[in-house]
């Protein structure tokens, strides 16, 4: 089952979002994904100047 799309729009805009994607960029990282980790890291800056914190 998918989620609806306000649903999943709403998940997204959660400040928890950003608790969830810090350690993801940290675990991508030492996993060696670089380009991974920037794009992880491209989106918490991205949520973070959006306003939405």
């Amino acid at each position: 089952m998918t989620p609806s799309a306000p649903a999943f729009r709403r998940g997204l805009t959660h400040p928890a979002a950003a608790l969830l994607l810090a350690p993801a960029a940290v675990a991508l990282a030492l996993a060696g994904w670089a380009v991974a980790v920037w794009a992880v890291l491209g989106g918490l800056a991205g949520y973070t100047l959006s306003g939405s914190v």
